[in-house]
């Protein structure tokens, strides 16, 4: 349970024509708290005669900006414009949690962890600052040329004590060339507009309030005696990630607008990545965060909006766009291997997108054996985890949506689609409940009766093992070795595509001459349907899924996660 509470004030004052200074204060304040207990009539209560916890986690972000902005037209007919602005806001976020637990209760009737034979406890307290300055121009000339240019300049507290300020400026230039007499003169185009912009922007997510500190932590006890150790090094150098952006883009207009396009290209660099590179054992650490490594993002975005029926009484429209991507680590220290439980099948490695997954890769079943066969990558003529090989990621090639509505008289119909093609999921549903070891105390899936089970049989299944090893642990042939739950194959990698209609919405606008009579501006009612239909290959239960997405580089995970819901929902919307 929790609560959160959101405030704003604000207040503007008018120097003169055209000058205003505006001054804003806010918090999001919010509070969550969990208490459970298992009894001794489940397993996670047996051994333990009981199990209490209680949590807390408090978040509250303080937040002052003040804006001094210029808007002046002049000139003759109006055709200089200029908009400019400088301001500062500064931001404080403070987060403190708290646990407790307990185990050992007298009866399962007592829950409280304060009643519990042996307790436990512990707390934490983070303050982050940021301080921020910033300015932006714009120059608008004839409603034709428009070129503007910002800074920032953000100071942060995470970061070392040499380098907690970064500077990031920006500049564009937009082109309205439909205004020109010569391209009016064409007759093609209703509306043409060109833009390119260049900036910089930095990041600080991703890294605790204290990331560039020297750290030390309690807990190094010797002879029942406290002690503390260092926990962290510090990086007085530590600095701002950055990115380097490049937009290029493009607005048509056709057939007196009823037809709009509008591409973009954007190429975005970012370097000084916040990450754990790895350091010699002799320091007492395995890694040092540091400004190292760089990625690549770059791609296509289309967006085309048409009106296709435009009557007295019926209209039909369509909004249709897409993305393509193509992601790159470009430099990396080493190779930063990541996963859920330890298993580190994710993988960062430089010449490959993040989100990889590195995996055995499963050939095919022998239909004699019932062995899988995977490929021996390095020739060896054995398994081991030098064969594992990136196999595919998580990330999309494209994505985008398809949207229409119409609307006749009094009634309209709007549905709406979604769709991406070539990203990979982790099936863990599979990895757990159709993996083919008779030792692992978990249940299965209907599908591993599809399983290999007689010379001949065609599958990709192997085998039912007691074994439940892996090839790297007994280094087991390349061509004699049965399927097994610590084995984690490109079996279990499967293409999360799909086609998914989203919305289906059918509402009616009740006629003006009812309104009048009950004095209502407006009710419509409708009936709305989502997730109705979904397209794909995916043998899980849903592939817009990705239960690790809280970790950006571990990606593309299905552990059994719930399905979003079909809904169908009746309501109506008055305007009074």
């Amino acid at each position: 349970m929790g609560w959160r509470t959101i405030g704003n004030i604000y207040g503007e004052y008018t120097i003169i024509p055209g000058l205003k200074l505006r001054s804003s204060w806010s918090i999001d304040n919010g509070s969550e708290y969990e208490n459970n207990y298992s009894n001794t009539l489940i397993s996670a209560g047996i051994s333990s005669l009981g199990s209490a916890a209680s949590y807390e986690n408090k978040n509250i972000v303080l937040t002052n900006e003040q804006v001094l902005n210029y808007i002046k037209t002049f000139g003759p007919n109006g055709k200089h414009n200029i908009n400019a602005l400088i301001g500062n806001t500064i931001n404080t976020v403070l987060t403190q949690n708290t646990s407790a637990t307990g185990t050992g209760f007298a009866a399962n009737s007592l829950k409280s962890v304060a009643v519990a034979a042996t307790r436990s406890g512990s707390s934490s307290r983070a303050e982050s600052k940021l301080l921020s300055f910033f300015s932006k121009v714009s120059y608008t000339y004839d409603n034709k040329y428009t070129i503007d240019g910002s800074i920032r300049a953000d100071g942060s507290s995470k970061f070392g004590v040499n380098k907690q300020w970064g500077y990031f400026p920006s500049g564009g230039f937009a082109w309205r060339a439909g205004q020109e007499s010569f391209i009016k003169n064409l007759n093609v185009f209703d509306e043409l507009k060109l833009r390119a912009s260049i900036g910089l922007s930095g990041n600080q997510n991703g890294i605790g309030s204290y990331a560039a500190q020297g750290l030390w932590s309690s807990g190094a006890n010797y002879l029942e005696q406290p002690g503390t150790a260092p926990s962290q090094l510090a990086n007085p150098d530590l600095t701002w990630e950055t990115t380097r952006q490049i937009d290029f883009g493009a607005e048509f207009g056709f057939l007196k607008n009823r037809l709009n396009i509008v591409v973009d290209y954007y190429n975005k660099y970012t370097y000084d990545l916040l990450l754990n590179v790895p350091v010699p054992y002799r320091s007492g650490f395995a890694s040092y965060l540091q400004n190292f490594g760089a990625v690549r993002n770059k791609g296509v975005d289309l967006a085309i909006n048409s009106t296709n029926v435009q009557t007295a009484s019926f209209k039909w429209t369509t909004n249709f766009n897409i993305s393509f991507n193509a992601n790159k680590i470009e430099k990396l220290a080493s190779d930063i291997a990541l996963g859920a439980s330890g298993r580190n099948i994710s993988i960062l490695r430089q010449g490959y997108a993040v989100n990889s997954f590195q995996l055995y890769k499963q050939l095919y079943v022998d239909s004699q054996t019932g062995n899988a066969v995977y490929e021996d990558v390095n020739k060896d003529g054995q398994i081991t985890s030098a064969d594992r090989q990136i196999v595919g990621n998580a990330l999309p090639k494209f994505s985008g949506g398809f949207n229409n509505n119409l609307v006749y008289k009094n009634f309209d119909l709007g549905f709406s689609f979604i769709f991406q093609q070539g990203n990979k999921i982790m099936n863990m549903n599979d990895f757990f409940m159709v993996h083919g070891n008779l030792q692992a105390n978990i249940g299965f899936l209907p599908r591993q009766l599809e399983r290999w089970q007689k010379p001949g049989d065609q599958t990709d299944i192997p085998r039912l093992t007691a074994d439940s090893r892996n090839p790297a642990q007994n280094g087991g042939n390349a061509n004699n070795y049965g399927g097994n739950v610590a084995n984690l194959s490109s079996r279990y990698l499967e293409d999360g595509s799909f086609i998914r209609l989203k919305t289906l919405t059918l509402g009616y606008n009740l006629p003006a001459a009812f309104l009048q009579k009950v004095k209502l501006n407006k009710i419509r009612l409708y009936a709305q349907a989502t997730n109705l239909l979904t397209f794909t290959k995916y043998g899980g239960l849903d592939p817009e899924v990705s239960s690790q997405s809280s970790n950006q580089n571990t990606a593309g995970y299905d552990w059994a996660t719930v399905p979003q819901p079909k809904t169908f929902q009746i309501g109506a919307n008055v305007t009074f």
